[in-house]
C-alpha cells in the first residue's frame, strides 16, 4: 500500500526548530503522518504540492487549556466574573448537559479549533455526568481528526451533585478499554478543584493517571477566597513534570518555587483571565522561575478559539508588566523584554512539551509528526511578510489560515474544512444549545441551591448576591 505524499512549498518555513529556523521560499515533504524532509529546492516531483503562494508554514498551534464541551455557550459568559461564572453560569450548566450535547458541543469546538489552527489541545472535559458522557467527548475528539489529551473531568461535577458512579473506576475503565493503543487522541486526568476537595483526593486521582501513564491538569490559584494548595499538592508528592497548572493568577512567590523546583507546566488563558477579574497574568512569574509558559483558549462562551490571540494578548501584558515601574518613575521605555518568537513557543513547542509531546509535534523537522498550518500569502493580510515569526503572532487570525494540517490528514484546506458536515453539525448544535438554555432557565427558575462546600469556598459571590 502506497503511502501519501505531500510536498508543502512556496513560502517561508517557521520550523520552530533552532537548527533549521526560518526557512524563506522553503519545501517540506510528508510521506504519510510524518515530515521525512525540510529544506529548500528538495528536488520533489512525485508529490501532491501544496502551495503557500507567499505565505508562511509553521507548526498547528498548541492548546494546554480548552473546555470544549461549551461550544453551545458562545458568547454567553462575556460579562462576568469568574466568581459569577463559576457559582452562577458552570454551576447551572454543567448539570444541563446530556451526552448528546456533549457530543455535539466536543465536536464542533474541536472543529472550531483546527480551522482556527490548532492541531493540539487539552480537553478538560469537567463534565463527566456520568460515563455516557465520557464516551461522547472521546468519541468527538476522534471523529475531529484533531490530536487531543482527553482530560477526564475526575471530581468537578460531583460539587453539584453527589457523584452517581466511581469516576476513578471510570477513568480506569477508558483506560484499559479505549486507550490501550497509540492514537491522536490520549488520556488525561483533570483532578478535582484545588481547594474545593482534599488533597487527598487529588492524590489519589493523580497516581491512578501516573498509573496509566496520563497527563495530569488542574486548576489552581484563581480565587481570593481559596487556598492555593501548593504546599499541600507538594507535600502530598501531586507537583511533578506530568502535571499542567492552569492560569496560578495568584499564587505567592513560595508557591512558585515549588512550583518550579518541581518541574510542574503552567498553561494561562489570557482572554479569561483578564476579562473575569482572575488578577494579574502569570507570564512573567513563570518566566522569573524558568518554567515555560503556554497557552489555552479556555472557554469559547467567553473567548475566541483560536491560540495567536491570547498568545498576543500574554505578550503584550508581559511587556506592559516589564515596563511599568519604569513608566511609574515617569521614565521612558526603551527596550522591549520580550519578543513574538518568544509568544510563538508558547503557543506551540512549550504546549508540545508540556503535554508530553515535545517528541511528536510543535515544531517543524523530519521525523515530527505532520501537524502543521499554512498562512496563505494570497490574502491581504498575509504580504509582504517581513518577519514571519512577529505576524505569525501578531497579526494571524483563523481567516488567513488556508491549510490545517494534523498527522499528514488535511483537515482544512483552501479555507474550508475539509470532511466535516458543517451543516448538519451547526443545524444540531443550535438544537443542543436550545435544549440547554431551557433546562438552565428551569433550574434558575427553581432556584437551585448551591451545595454547602461551594458557598464556602465563593462568600465574596454570596455576600454579593445577597446585597443584590
Amino acid at each position: 500500500m502506497s503511502t501519501h505524499r505531500y510536498l508543502v512549498r512556496g513560502g517561508h518555513i517557521v520550523t520552530g526548530d533552532p537548527a533549521l529556523g526560518v526557512i524563506a521560499d522553503g519545501e517540506l515533504l510528508i510521506e504519510g503522518d510524518t515530515i521525512v524532509a525540510v529544506g529548500r529546492d528538495l528536488g520533489v516531483t512525485d508529490a501532491e504540492v501544496i502551495d503557500a503562494g507567499g505565505g508562511i508554514i509553521a507548526p498547528g498551534t498548541i492548546d494546554t487549556h480548552r473546555h470544549t464541551w461549551q461550544t453551545q455557550l458562545r458568547g454567553a459568559a462575556t460579562t462576568i466574573s469568574l466568581q459569577e461564572y463559576i457559582a452562577g453560569f458552570w454551576a447551572d450548566s454543567t448539570p444541563s448537559y446530556t451526552a448528546e450535547d456533549v457530543h455535539v458541543g466536543t465536536l464542533v469546538g474541536a472543529l472550531d479549533a483546527i480551522n482556527a489552527g490548532v492541531t493540539t489541545v487539552l480537553d478538560y472535559s469537567h463534565i463527566t455526568n456520568s460515563p455516557e458522557h465520557a464516551d461522547a467527548a472521546v468519541d468527538a475528539l476522534e471523529e475531529s481528526g484533531i490530536r487531543a489529551v482527553y482530560a477526564y473531568g475526575m471530581g468537578q461535577a460531583d460539587i453539584m451533585a453527589p457523584p452517581a458512579y466511581d469516576r476513578l473506576a471510570d477513568f480506569a475503565r477508558l483506560a484499559n478499554e479505549r486507550f490501550t493503543a497509540p492514537g491522536r487522541v490520549t488520556l488525561g486526568a483533570a483532578l478535582s478543584e484545588i481547594g474545593l476537595a482534599p488533597i487527598s483526593q487529588n492524590l489519589a486521582q493523580k497516581r491512578l493517571a501516573d498509573e496509566h501513564g496520563a497527563i495530569s491538569t488542574a486548576h489552581i490559584a484563581t480565587s481570593q477566597a481559596l487556598p492555593a494548595g501548593v504546599e499541600q499538592l507538594h507535600a502530598a508528592g501531586v507537583l511533578d513534570p506530568r502535571l499542567v497548572l492552569v492560569h496560578a493568577t495568584t499564587l505567592a512567590e513560595t508557591d512558585w518555587k515549588l512550583v518550579a523546583d518541581a518541574g510542574a507546566k503552567l498553561s494561562t488563558t489570557p482572554e479569561s483571565e483578564l476579562n473575569m477579574g482572575m488578577g494579574r497574568i502569570a507570564i512573567n512569574d513563570a518566566i522569573r522561575h524558568g518554567l515555560k509558559p503556554t497557552i489555552g483558549a479556555d472557554v469559547v462562551s467567553l473567548n475566541s478559539g483560536d491560540i495567536f490571540t491570547p498568545a498576543r494578548q500574554a505578550l503584550g501584558y508581559a511587556r506592559w508588566a516589564d515596563a511599568e515601574a519604569t513608566l511609574q518613575e515617569g521614565r521612558d521605555v526603551y527596550g522591549i523584554t520580550l519578543n513574538p518568537a518568544d509568544a510563538f513557543e508558547w503557543a506551540t513547542a512549550n504546549g508540545a512539551d508540556a503535554l508530553g509531546l515535545g517528541d511528536t509535534v510543535g515544531t517543524l523537522a523530519p521525523g515530527k509528526q505532520a501537524d502543521l498550518i499554512v498562512i496563505g500569502g494570497q490574502h491581504v493580510g498575509v504580504r509582504p511578510v517581513n518577519d514571519p515569526v512577529g505576524q505569525l503572532v501578531m497579526q494571524t487570525h483563523p481567516g488567513l489560515i488556508d491549510t490545517v494540517i494534523v498527522a499528514g490528514q488535511v483537515l482544512k484546506r483552501d479555507g474550508l474544512l475539509v470532511g466535516a458536515p458543517v451543516a448538519a453539525l451547526l443545524a444540531r448544535l443550535d438544537e443542543s444549545s436550545r435544549r440547554i438554555q431551557e433546562r438552565i432557565a428551569k433550574r434558575q427558575a427553581a432556584k437551585v441551591p448551591l451545595p454547602p462546600e461551594v458557598l464556602a469556598g465563593f462568600p465574596g459571590w454570596v455576600a454579593h448576591n445577597l446585597a443584590n
